[in-house]
């Protein structure tokens, strides 16, 4: 990994291979066979400009997609990459300028692909396997040819793209939630290239224990935090102290939940089981936010658990954490 300055987001580090990617090791293994394969054909045949995928990843938020993307990237040697995301795909200028504009040494990356809207997958969909976008005009439709660029697409919410496109993604790459074993390594990682030290080596597994199996939550929020601490008390290097200190201003427990999640947990254990619209009602929170960012990684861990009615129920597990934790 190159060393660069210290950045204000994990996802700004300059990745430059894909075995500076530690976990995943499925997809890590995938990736690097399609690109040697590529590169063979490059090889047997020079006039190719064919490109390898398009590539389809999916898995829980902050668990390395984007990095992942930007490793691949580099290990293909493209010369662009343009980065985007759902939202910005709907509109028409913006895709079609993004994909006129791609050729064999691009590599478009489109994050949150979920967002997109139905027309805009339908036109996407079609510039992968015709390699060509129609454009209408007043008289008569354009159509506009396109070249092999290679695409990438990210997403928490895979059934959310609609089966054509999804069907036409030929490498899927299915990222899961990570073991504490590699958070730790890749803690240490970023700590080495940060130049950051911590007085104990039982501190990068507290930070990968709070860290909710991804590598965002390490580096971008825990890592940090804990930085950030050290620096105000005016310490080179990070203490236990400073981590005790972090963790209880962030009000992350020992598990990684935050306030949200436990008070989630917590009228489950008052109440006893409940639908998911009830809790929404009383955390005040959407329903969407409730079963989309709140529960996929409480049901992972075995917190909680539900009926066939929907009933959310908690777990032996949960209901120990809940009475064990120090955290409001």
């Amino acid at each position: 990994m190159t060393n660069r300055p210290i950045q204000n987001d994990v996802s700004e580090i300059q990745i430059t291979s894909l075995s500076h990617i530690h976990g995943q090791p499925q997809v890590i293994e995938l990736l690097k066979v399609t690109v040697q394969g590529h590169f063979n054909m490059r090889a047997a045949r020079p006039d190719s400009t064919s490109c390898p995928g398009p590539f389809l990843f999916t898995g829980p938020a902050g668990s390395g997609k984007t990095m992942t993307a930007k490793a691949l990237h580099a290990e293909l040697g493209n010369l662009t990459l343009v980065m985007t995301n759902g939202e910005a795909m709907n509109n028409k200028a913006e895709l079609y300028s993004v994909l006129i504009n791609a050729d064999e040494n691009t590599t478009i990356f489109i994050d949150e692909a979920h967002g997109m809207k139905t027309q805009t997958q339908d036109i996407l969909q079609i510039a992968i396997s015709e390699r060509c976008i129609t454009v209408p005009g007043h008289a008569y439709q354009h159509t506009i040819p396109l070249r092999n660029f290679t695409l990438i697409l990210a997403t928490t919410h895979e059934y959310r793209l609609r089966p054509a496109l999804r069907s036409r993604m030929r490498i899927p790459c299915r990222f899961t939630y990570y073991t504490v074993d590699n958070l730790v390594k890749i803690v240490q990682q970023w700590m080495t290239a940060w130049n950051w030290k911590c007085q104990s080596e039982d501190i990068p597994n507290i930070i990968a224990q709070r860290a909710k199996g991804t590598p965002r939550l390490a580096i971008d929020t825990n890592l940090r935090a804990c930085w950030t601490v050290a620096q105000s008390n005016d310490h080179n290097i990070i203490t236990m102290a400073d981590v005790q200190q972090a963790f209880g201003l962030l009000q992350i427990d020992e598990a990684g939940l935050d306030v949200t999640e436990r008070s989630y947990l917590r009228l489950i254990f008052e109440c006893g089981p409940i639908f998911p619209g009830v809790l929404s009602a009383k955390l005040g929170l959407p329903l969407q936010d409730i079963q989309w960012v709140i529960e996929p990684y409480l049901f992972h861990a075995g917190f909680i658990t539900k009926e066939r009615v929907s009933l959310r129920i908690l777990t032996d597990k949960g209901k120990k954490h809940i009475e064990n934790t120090s955290y409001p």
